[in-house]
């Protein structure tokens, strides 16, 4: 009986000791994990830094910091943090921030991804190379690119004038190089040229020396003095010269 006392004894001395040693290994992490700064808390620094260089009317922008290495150990920051952002240029989609301690020597770049929604026109249906888009030949579809600037058509206005530079599949994301203005003037055309002079609008025929798409100049022959001018398409078949 006394040997099971004593073995009963022994077992709650050892329980004791070990709830104890964890207690005091607990204490001890935490105190370690507090003198780390958090990586998360910097990663916030430098998306907040970045938004502030951003236009404020710029809608729809998400930015993103990329994760930092989980083994990377920084004395915590007992002060705000300081950052150095600027804004991004061009078609950038990436920015490096830094983030540093005004009161412990250290600094990190952080690179911050910037994406932004955008509407899109989508192709509901094939067209060939040459031929005009219609409002209804497309849908308005909302896409999420990186960058501020989208390389895509996102207005049926700005179809207006445009021919299709090479053949678009249904399906097909409008990019804007994938339009060219229409042509008003083709080389070899018989045009009319406008000029005013003393107030007097004055006509000639011409012979168009290039093609032309509307305000853009071109050389054209008048037909009358067989002289060589240069002039702005301003309508079919109209060229406006400044004498």
């Amino acid at each position: 009986m006394a040997v099971k006392r004593l073995t009963l004894c022994g077992l709650m001395l050892a329980l004791c000791c070990v709830a104890r040693l964890s207690s005091g290994l607990g204490a001890a992490d935490a105190q370690e994990v507090a003198a780390w700064q958090s990586l998360d808390a910097v990663r916030a620094a430098a998306e907040r830094a970045l938004r502030a260089e951003l236009d404020a009317n710029l809608a729809g922008v998400e930015l993103s910091a990329r994760a930092l290495d989980p083994r990377l150990r920084v004395r915590a920051c007992g002060s705000k943090l300081e950052t150095q952002a600027s804004a991004p240029r061009g078609t950038q989609t990436r920015v490096l921030v830094q983030v540093s301690c005004p009161g412990v020597p250290w600094s990190l770049n952080v690179p911050v991804d910037i994406r932004r929604e955008f509407d899109v026109l989508v192709m509901r249906r094939p067209v060939a190379r040459g031929e005009p888009v219609a409002a209804a030949d497309v849908s308005v579809q909302k896409r999420v690119l990186p960058g501020l600037a989208s390389p895509f058509v996102g207005r049926v206005e700005d179809l207006q004038n445009r021919l299709t530079r090479r053949p678009l599949a249904e399906g097909t994301a409008v990019t804007a190089d994938a339009l060219a203005a229409a042509l008003l003037i083709k080389r070899g055309q018989t045009v009319t040229l406008t000029a005013s002079v003393g107030g007097i609008e004055v006509r000639a025929p011409g012979l168009a020396l290039a093609d032309a798409s509307s305000r853009q100049r071109l050389r054209v022959q008048n037909l009358n003095s067989l002289k060589v001018v240069e002039g702005v398409a301003e309508s079919d078949g109209v060229v406006r010269v400044t004498l």
